[in-house]
């Protein structure tokens, strides 16, 4: 097809349908060198429900239908396309999955525009970028950053910051203050007294106090936010640049929302609060201060809804799959095994230094040969830290003795007694160092691809207490980076939550809690998809023994003999 043909059906689309102009034609002849065409015959399939959604249909002829599978797993009958209607918007904007499923009723021809050629050629023409009639939803996520926590299967469908109101009530106080001292400084400064200049330097160091806490307020409301994607809801704050915080809960978790809207302020201004709680027993995540609550509320039950319905639809296709393996007889391609290399062998004296430095910097990360199982243990600089109030007096009591006993017994040797008293001190204090160190290092936590493991152990084999959960009882997920030094060298505490009454597990200062929140968070993924393939599995076992039953009655009743007929519609008799 020609360009100009092209152009003609692309100014069909809303969004292009105000480049009617000779500028905007010619922004179209530019989208026009990008178009492709695609011919479906009939039942053939244009996308499925839950596919990745990444390009824009302009139906030209024929026509498609559309249907989607709810939460229950009935089928919708959604509506008809036909030629001029267009659908596919949202992925070719901003990226999306399809709510539902596109058929072609008879042979059917269409114009395909594609997300990434399209979003290369926004980059380049702008105009045409800023021509376009874009529904307010989609820009709003359009401008929606991207995380570099996301997973890879995952999009960002809402982020926002707490509503100005909260900043508003935040900065008041000192804006207040600062509103009372300016006049005052000025009346101070015009004045010629020594008393007065004095007043005015105190008055100016205030001044800059309070123009600093507004920055810093502002800069600690701007660092919070609360992301919602395909897959679970955030919180991610920052109190600059001392803390770190960050909380999440998978969609299929959450059982209720709550919106609170309290104050008049609150709701003139249409903010609020949205509390998600999940099966969790101690912990909610509150969604604190933030425009119009109610939208919000209805995007994650939207979603929510989406989740269930693809779920249904990856079980389906699962049993499907493995029914069609079976009926087939297709047997899974063996998978190659690749040959390991064989580990350098250490020296003895690498070895020791290894040891030594393992036991007193015990690695923070430890993977198991197999990648499958990962173990954590405390930062040991954070323990250092913890017990700096047996060290400090150690290392005291290590130098003054070193310094003044050995003079003091050669002037008097009758002063043998105060070397005793030192070395039975030293031996206290450095045997309460060990045992406090042994402690420290003993615990760890392990994460299996279906487990998380809890392991707190006494030294000297005194106690040992060992809880674990699997990862699928889960609900939230969070961590926090207390304090300026835990920042600065990256260690924090991750919280876990489980359904149980006594479910919650803290890892406390570890190293880079973002990535160990991160690799539990990927994991609960991945074992949530292998129990669906379980499931899908043993229904699909289901299904076949179902079948096989269906199919040996079937040959039962076939192959029982007919009784004759006698005319008078009774079965004859037999003597």
């Amino acid at each position: 097809m020609d360009a100009e043909k092209i152009v003609e059906h692309l100014q069909q689309i809303p969004a292009f349908e105000g480049l009617t102009d000779k500028d905007g034609e010619l922004e179209l002849y530019h989208v026009a060198e990008i178009v492709t065409e695609a011919t479906y015959k009939s039942e053939d399939q244009l996308f499925v429900q839950g596919e990745r959604s990444d390009r824009l249909y302009l139906i030209l002829e024929g026509g498609v239908r559309l249907t989607r599978v709810d939460r229950e797993g009935v089928t919708r009958y959604l509506g008809d396309l036909t030629p001029g209607d267009t659908v596919g918007l949202t992925g070719l904007l901003v990226g999306d999955f399809h709510d539902a499923t596109a058929t072609a009723l008879t042979d059917t021809h269409v114009l395909l525009l594609e997300q990434e050629s399209f979003t290369d050629l926004l980059d380049e023409r702008p105009r045409l970028r800023r021509r376009m009639h874009v529904p307010s939803e989609l820009k709003r996520r359009q401008v929606t950053p991207e995380f570099d926590w996301l997973r890879p299967d995952e999009l960002v469908i809402f982020s926002e910051r707490r509503h100005w109101a909260q900043l508003a009530r935040r900065i008041f106080p000192p804006l207040i203050v600062l509103a009372i001292m300016i006049p005052l400084l000025y009346f101070l400064l015009s004045a010629t007294t020594w008393a007065a200049g004095i007043l005015s330097i105190i008055l100016v160091l205030v001044t800059l106090v309070i123009l600093i806490t507004m920055v810093w307020l502002y800069i600690d409301w701007r660092d919070d936010s609360f992301v919602l994607t395909t897959q679970r809801v955030v919180h991610f704050e920052q109190v600059w640049p001392v803390s770190e915080a960050f909380e999440e809960s998978a969609l299929e978790n959450i059982q209720d929302i709550h919106e609170v809207q309290s104050g008049v302020a609150a709701n003139i201004l249409n903010f609020g609060d949205l509390i998600l709680q999940t099966a969790g027993e101690t912990v909610q995540i509150d969604l604190t201060g933030i425009a119009n609550p109610a939208y919000l509320r209805e995007l994650i039950f939207k979603e929510i809804e989406r989740n269930r319905a693809q779920e249904i639809l990856r079980m389906r296709g699962a049993i499907r799959e493995k029914l069609e393996s079976r009926l087939l007889d297709k047997a899974p391609p063996p998978e190659e095994e690749k040959p390991s290399p064989e580990p350098e062998k250490p020296s003895s004296i690498k070895l020791l230094m290894g040891a030594l430095k393992d036991y007193f910097f015990p690695p923070s990360w430890t993977i198991s040969a197999d990648n499958n199982t990962i173990y954590w243990r405390r930062f040991w600089l954070a323990g250092f830290f913890r017990h700096l109030a047996i060290f400090v007096p150690l290392a005291l009591l290590t130098i003054g003795g070193l310094i003044f006993l050995p003079n003091t017994l050669q002037q008097d040797p009758d002063k043998l007694w105060m070397l005793i008293v030192w070395l039975i001190l030293e031996g206290a204090l450095f045997a309460t160092l060990l045992w406090f160190i042994e402690d420290w290092r003993n615990d760890y936590f392990e994460v299996t691809p279906n487990r998380i493991i809890q392991v707190d152990r006494k030294p000297l084999l005194l106690q040992e207490k060992r809880r674990e959960t699997t990862l699928d009882r889960i609900q939230n997920i969070s961590f926090d980076i207390p304090d300026f030094m835990a920042r600065f060298f990256k260690y924090g505490n991750v919280m876990l939550e489980t359904a149980g009454t006594l479910g919650k597990f803290e890892l406390k200062s570890v190293r880079y809690p973002d990535k160990i929140q991160a690799e539990i968070s990927k994991r609960q993924r991945e074992y949530s998809k292998h129990q669906q393939e379980i499931k899908a599995e043993q229904r699909q076992e289901e299904m076949l023994s179902w079948f096989a039953t269906y199919h040996n009655l079937s040959d039962k009743i076939k192959n029982q003999p007919k009784e004759p007929d006698t005319g008078s519609g009774q079965p004859a008799q037999t003597a």
